[in-house]
């Protein structure tokens, strides 16, 4: 009897990029960058899916014109960062052959030998889950294992998310808009026994320094606190955030019902460290 070999001209990686109002050239200079993982030697096949969530279909034309090979789908709303990603990550998984999604930020710049980094730190895990890329130059300050790579929780700026995770945990809580469904995540995936890891070779340019503080922002990140704290059973840190929401003019936040979690999941929480969600390094 013949052996069916595997095709290794199959990718077993998907990119996807949610997409909202995005400046042409910093897409242009992310694709650049993914066209440069695609030559590095020993990098994994893979292909790259954005979903746009913009009002209208004007950055179609985009990346139809920057990366002509690149999915395009347009949301038909502003669906929020985890579920645009949720819907990526269920058309990727539906291919047999990928075994890898990775939550590429439409600001980050990847380093040409980021994605095979990425892929090689999950297979030196125990029980992959979740690694993230190490980011530059504004390199976030929670901490990490200097020997094992473990983290408390993985950044969703350039995340790779294992099949067995996505199956277990079916991806991110779309009750976030934007902001913690990354940390919500992590913590589920600690809960359920997955590693989550960061690759320290696995580099990924995002600058974020030269943002000015913005209320909007501000609102939107406590809101999620708040859910995330009402989903940890943490009612000191809901209350303490949602006095910070109405101190900077938000008005009644409409916070979703939160799920039970068992207490398995709920010992990986930490709301001791404010929104770095983890001891700091510095």
């Amino acid at each position: 009897m013949s052996q069916q070999r595997a095709d290794h001209s199959l990718p077993i990686l998907r990119a996807g990029i949610v997409l909202y109002r995005n400046d042409p050239e910093e897409l242009r200079r992310l694709f650049v960058s993914l066209e440069l993982n695609r030559s590095s030697p020993g990098g994994p096949q893979f292909d790259v899916a954005v979903i746009d969530n913009s009002p209208d279909t004007e950055l179609a034309g985009t990346v139809a014109a920057l990366a002509p090979h690149v999915r395009y789908t347009h949301a038909g709303a502003n669906l929020g960062f985890g579920a645009g990603h949720n819907r990526l990550m269920r058309a990727a998984f539906a291919e047999p052959s990928n075994q890898y999604y990775v939550c590429v930020n439409p600001d980050a710049l990847l380093h040409p030998d980021c994605l095979r980094e990425l892929v090689a730190a999950a297979r030196r895990q125990r029980t992959p889950g979740l690694v993230e890329a190490l980011q530059f130059p504004d390199e976030h300050p929670k901490t990490y294992d200097p020997t094992t790579h473990e983290t408390p929780w993985c950044s969703g700026c350039v995340l790779l998310i294992t099949r067995e995770a996505f199956e277990r945990l079916q991806g991110f809580d779309e009750n976030f808009f934007m902001y913690c469904e990354d940390v919500d995540l992590s913590w589920r995936a600690r809960g359920a026994g997955f590693n989550t890891s960061i690759a320290p070779r696995a580099l990924a340019h995002h600058h974020v320094g030269h943002r000015a503080p913005d209320p909007r922002t501000q609102r939107e990140m406590l809101k999620s606190g708040i859910y995330l704290a009402r989903k940890f059973a943490n009612p000191r840190a809901e209350e303490r955030w949602m006095a910070e929401y109405r101190a900077l003019g938000g008005d009644a936040a409409e916070i979703p019902v939160a799920p039970t979690l068992p207490p398995q999941v709920l010992r990986y929480a930490d709301f001791d460290h404010m929104f770095y969600m983890a001891e700091g390094r510095w």
